[in-house]
């Protein structure tokens, strides 16, 4: 306990009480977040400062870092254990969302990274009145894009929750990770895809009213009444506007590019992610 008398986590989440209610955008990496994010931001919504040219949110990357290399997966020690007295970490809050909403003033803002699924129990705790919106994409077509290699503890976690693997399922893990993804990423794309869909689906399940997910294939061939959806959902101050502005450079081009690859190589990433392409309605169970 603090001086005060109250945990440091409890102390921040005093701090940060004043704020209104921010919209969350989290999701696997290349499952199409970034047209989510242009059209959350056109609708009126200040994503941050700094954003890299995917719209994340490069200051909160800082506190996801922090969080899943010290806690993930066991949020125990981040309620009961060395997490409610690190004043690093809540140093960390504070200046990250600081940074991140310097010289804004509104009632409207938010952020997209694909990994804050990583971290969602914290910032559902810090904002109990987010919203989140987490866009998933047909895994097939995730696998063909390439990635980071799970090297560093960091990304080991992303990709299996385990920060010292060093092989399963077929994969390498920790340095020879380079050399294997480098040879063969597919396999590892499809890791990716199933550990961070799998987890926001089930953390989003938590969040119950405030979850809402966002099919890219819908997003892409159906933009209009799916963009209506997520910016009502949001209560977004400018729907039609913001509509009109991205509609044109939605195409539905990406849409089913695993379709492009060889079947072998579409028949490999079905073998190891079926279960999940099976739950959500890609893949039938005879195929």
């Amino acid at each position: 306990m603090t001086a005060l008398g109250i945990s440091a986590l409890e102390g921040v989440r005093a701090a940060l009480s004043d704020l209104p209610a921010p919209v969350v955008i989290f999701n696997k990496s290349h499952s199409g977040s970034r047209l989510l994010a242009q059209l959350v931001e056109t609708s009126g919504y200040f994503l941050g400062n700094d954003q890299n040219e995917s719209c994340d949110a490069l200051n909160v990357l800082k506190l996801v870092r922090y969080v899943v290399e010290r806690y993930y997966p066991d949020y125990t020690r981040l309620w009961h254990g060395e997490g409610s007295r690190d004043l690093v970490l809540a140093a960390l809050i504070r200046d990250v969302f600081h940074d991140h909403l310097a010289g804004f003033h509104g009632q409207h803002w938010g952020w997209k990274l694909c990994e804050t699924t990583y971290i969602l129990p914290l910032i559902d705790y810090l904002f109990p009145r987010a919203r989140y919106l987490h866009i998933i994409r047909d895994g097939r077509d995730v696998a063909f894009s390439n990635h980071v290699a799970p090297v560093h503890a960091y990304w080991q976690k992303v990709y299996t929750d385990a920060p010292q693997l060093r092989r399963w399922r077929g994969l390498w893990y920790g340095w020879l990770a380079r050399i294997g993804y480098g040879l063969d990423p597919l396999l590892y794309n499809a890791q990716h895809w199933v550990n961070s869909v799998t987890l926001g689906c089930r953390f989003g399940a938590m969040l119950r009213e405030r979850y809402l997910e966002v099919r890219y294939e819908d997003l892409c061939r159906d933009f209009a009444p799916q963009a209506r959806r997520v910016l009502a959902f949001i209560d977004a101050p400018d729907v039609e506007a913001a509509v009109a502005a991205v509609q044109p450079t939605v195409h539905t081009g990406p849409v089913g590019k695993h379709r492009r690859h060889s079947r072998f190589q579409v028949w490999r990433v079905q073998r190891y992610a079926k279960p999940l392409l099976i739950a959500l309605g890609y893949l039938n169970a005879g195929q």
